[in-house]
């Protein structure tokens, strides 16, 4: 089970880092916050992931 929250955490930080590469190489603002806002929600669930390891 630890096994697979660490998977799925990794999976969701990479997904945030992809996601912020691509709000740094938008040229719209409109894409550039959107990009942003699904980088951030894909944080979020990384750190909510890495608090239900801990129980």
């Amino acid at each position: 089970m630890v096994e697979q929250f660490q998977t799925l955490k990794n999976d969701l930080m990479s997904l945030q880092k992809f996601w912020g590469t691509v709000a740094l190489e938008r040229r719209d603002e409109a894409g550039i916050e959107y990009a942003k806002g699904v980088s951030y929600g894909f944080k979020i669930a990384a750190a909510i992931i890495e608090t239900k390891e801990r129980k």
